[in-house]
């Protein structure tokens, strides 16, 4: 008794399907923004609530400041340093974003800084000091560099006739 099970030939090319109508490079050529078709579509939904998500944390700080500076007896200068830490941890992290999305993709990238930013937005409930709220400030700002992965991740998907339409809602969303 033969059991031979047939093999594929290798003559034949793997034609990997996707939803949306693509170029040579397996990049969408439409977008259509109620869509969440796999993968370019749902990329783009989960590349800019993931940016939304932390742009709110990282911004979330600022409305509390009257609050935060009584209960610490935080100065004007003090205050102001926490302002500039967290535009120094975000120019510094878009930086390091740029060549993370080069080493290993921008959803692995987006989602390792989402994880290491993390425990710095918990922290903005416990500080207890201005050192503490200039630190968490500054880890906190890291979190904007999801905006570099979010524009590196568009590029990927969407060809060049639409990507510049990605990336527009992709910050629109913000507004």
């Amino acid at each position: 008794m033969n059991l031979e099970l047939p093999t594929p030939s290798t003559n034949e090319p793997t034609q990997q399907k996707f939803s949306l109508p693509v170029d040579s490079e397996h990049k969408s050529t439409v977008f259509k923004i109620h869509s969440i078709a796999k993968p370019h579509m749902l990329a783009f939904h989960l590349s800019w609530f993931s940016f939304f998500a932390c742009f709110v944390s990282s911004f979330a700080a600022a409305p509390l400041v009257p609050i935060i500076r009584d209960n610490l007896n935080l100065t004007a200068t003090d205050i102001g340093n926490a302002g500039v830490a967290s535009v120094s941890g975000a120019v510094f992290a878009r930086i390091a974003m740029g060549t993370a999305c080069d080493l290993v993709g921008p959803r692995l990238a987006s989602a390792s800084l989402i994880l290491l930013t993390s425990p710095a937005v918990y922290c903005t409930s416990i500080i207890n000091s201005a050192t503490s709220f200039l630190l968490v400030r500054f880890f906190t700002g890291f979190s904007l560099a999801t905006f570099v992965s979010t524009q590196f991740w568009m590029s990927s998907m969407f060809s060049t006739t639409v990507v510049g339409r990605a990336n527009g809602f992709s910050g629109i969303f913000l507004t």
